[in-house]
């Protein structure tokens, strides 16, 4: 199980050291890259005359020439690709699983992609995009050992397709936190000024709009051709069964489209 959620570490050049411990978990050692940091914050990659020794978890540099001087720091960060590599049996409960482990890349891949559009910061970001990385790692920890144990999957299915909808949901709260965070980066919206490309703002539906005419005033950006969502969605009222059916979640938190009534039944969510 991985816990720790931090992807980077920083170590300052003290003239001696050139063995730098990595101590959070990782895919393999290909996936650890470190980058020179000089005293202004200027970064630059490291691409040769270095080693990753996996007995002990550190990455060697230099492995020729003097150790780094104590107006240079080594960032040692975690890049795993954002890539489903697990190949399971074409038949329930494994095509769920994997299917499940598919859309959490997708929704990883394009929360990186809209948080690229909007100056959410880098940090956390990347917090968020761990979180979820976690939980998917978790799940796809469960799927190996179904297969491994493939005489008794019929008993551990429930609970393999549970912590795979946990990570689903998960991945769900990550895009949703990410979206939040931007749109209170964003200035209200209001009614009496004008606005012109490329300004953004935060509306009272929740979500913020960028601007992409000119001289627009008094437009609701929720309704207005003037104005374009750049929020992510958080959907989670609705889910895939195991037989591919579109079904109702049974605990839904978050939709821009539906809402629970007094009854708890999902209805539309009124226009604002």
């Amino acid at each position: 199980m991985i816990q720790a959620t931090e992807v980077t570490i920083v170590y300052r050049g003290d003239g001696k050291q050139t063995a730098f411990t990595f101590p959070y978990p990782y895919r393999t050692s290909g996936d650890i890259h470190g980058y020179l940091v000089d005293e202004m914050g200027m970064e630059t990659e490291i691409v040769s005359n270095y080693r990753y020794d996996t007995v002990e978890n550190t990455y060697i540099y230099p492995v020729q020439g003097d150790p780094l001087t104590a107006d240079m720091s080594i960032r040692l960060s975690r890049e795993t690709p954002l890539q489903n590599n697990v190949d399971l049996p074409d038949k329930l409960p494994f095509s769920l699983i994997e299917k499940s482990l598919d859309w959490i890349v997708m929704m990883l891949q394009e929360t990186i992609y809209r948080a690229n559009l909007a100056p959410i910061s880098a940090q956390e970001s990347a917090k968020q995009a761990a979180l979820a990385l976690t939980y998917a790692y978790k799940a796809a920890d469960e799927a190996k050992l179904a297969e491994q144990y493939e005489n008794v999957a019929k008993t551990n299915a429930n609970q393999a397709k549970q912590e795979a909808d946990i990570a689903a949901s998960r991945a769900a709260e990550a895009a949703t936190y990410a979206s939040t965070t931007f749109a209170a980066s964003a200035p209200a919206w209001d009614v009496s000024k004008t606005y012109d490309y490329p300004a953004v703002v935060a509306y009272e539906d929740g979500n913020s709009y960028r601007c992409i005419g000119t001289g627009v005033t008094g437009e609701a950006p929720s309704s207005s051709a003037s104005w374009v969502k750049i929020t992510l969605d958080g959907e989670n009222y609705f889910e895939i069964d195991e037989e591919g059916n579109l079904m109702p979640c049974i605990s839904p938190m978050y939709s821009s489209r539906w809402e629970l009534d007094g009854n708890g039944n999902i209805m539309p969510r009124e226009v604002i």
